[in-house]
């Protein structure tokens, strides 16, 4: 047995090295997103004062550092114990809770961007409010929750034949047979977020036009924007870069997971390989980005951000500088007594 162990833990080993980038790009995401979510969390929580995009914003980072404390840490597990993954049921939990955070994440950015869309096409009709925004974010969730429930079903935890009569047991991301129901299922999810990226690419498409619209009227006849046009204008911006790193993340994923019956991953270098791997895996930026957008199109986010670092620092420094000068007291008085003692 401990043989066997011992093999299977050298194939580890081996599949370790071959994953090598993918764990590095993960390792990163981690290193990035959870101080990032966590920005934005204390910056929108605290400094900005209640709106709906406030509310929305806010919940999607509690939905990504979610994300990134406990999913991107299952991943690097996946990998560390690709042929050695112990537990189906932890397996699928997990796998649930990753596809739950991901539909909830992907309904709010909906929410967010039908909230501009009625804000400047359609201001005069009824809107999202402070009233009803809870309600809204609400329904996401219970969405989410319904949508990824299924996958209790749909285990991703599979047997691999090693080598040399070894058995390992896998908690992958495609799997490498599939049943019809798993299949059926991921190609309702590339469908659906097919449908998802068109609708944003509709909704931004017309924001655009009726706002570039706006802009030509304003050049022509001379009026100077508002400072509320320009806080308008602002969200949208961040709300259409989020939608764009959202489709750029998500939708190779489900492309691999279709596609994965028709690449033989023997025939694959090194390099291909780990790019394959890399590929599954992009879905994590759109968990940690946010935070970067924010801080590009939002200046007052900027501000927020420099003046918590600065007050971070400085109260580092008067720290620092109160242990040194409580340790030199002490230091003192030591030699004080140690005089007295002689005298």
């Amino acid at each position: 047995m401990a043989n066997v162990t011992m093999t299977i833990s050298e194939f580890n080993d081996e599949k370790f090295r071959d994953l090598l980038p993918p764990i590095v790009f993960i390792v990163l995401t981690l290193i990035i997103g959870v101080p990032g979510n966590l920005v934005v969390l204390v910056i929108y929580g605290k400094k900005y004062a209640k709106s709906v995009h406030r509310t929305i914003v806010w919940n999607l980072a509690v939905a990504d550092q979610i994300f990134c404390t406990i999913g991107i840490p299952f991943n690097i597990a996946r990998i560390v114990h690709y042929y050695s993954f112990e537990g189906e049921w932890t397996c699928v939990v997990f796998v649930v809770l990753l596809y739950f955070l991901l539909l909830y994440s992907t309904h709010l950015l909906l929410l967010l961007s039908i909230h501009r869309f009625r804000k400047i096409c359609f201001p005069l009709r009824t809107q999202i409010s402070l009233n009803n925004v809870n309600y809204w974010v609400f329904a996401c969730l219970v969405i989410a929750f319904i949508l990824s429930a299924p996958h209790f079903g749909l285990s991703k935890y599979e047997q691999i034949k090693v080598g040399h009569n070894l058995t390992g047991f896998s908690c992958a991301i495609s799997l490498s047979n599939p049943s019809i129901y798993s299949t059926a299922f991921s190609y309702g999810f590339l469908a659906l977020f097919f449908v998802y990226t068109i609708a944003l690419v509709v909704i931004y498409s017309i924001i655009g036009r009726k706002l570039y619209i706006q802009h030509t009227k304003r050049i022509r006849k001379k009026i100077i924007i508002s400072t509320k046009k320009a806080i308008s204008s602002k969200m949208t911006k961040i709300a259409f870069a989020i939608s764009v790193v959202f489709a750029m993340s998500y939708i190779p994923l489900f492309i691999l997971q279709i596609t994965e019956k028709m690449i033989n991953k023997d025939d694959l270098n090194t390099f291909q390989f780990a790019m394959l791997r890399i590929g599954e895996r992009l879905y994590l930026v759109n968990h940690v980005a946010n935070p970067f957008i924010y801080g590009i199109f939002d200046d007052q986010f900027k501000k927020h951000f420099k003046k918590l670092i600065t007050c971070s620092w400085r109260h580092y420094e008067t720290k620092t500088k109160n242990s040194n000068r409580d340790s030199t007291t002490g230091t003192e008085v030591q030699l004080e007594q140690f005089n007295n003692t002689i005298a």
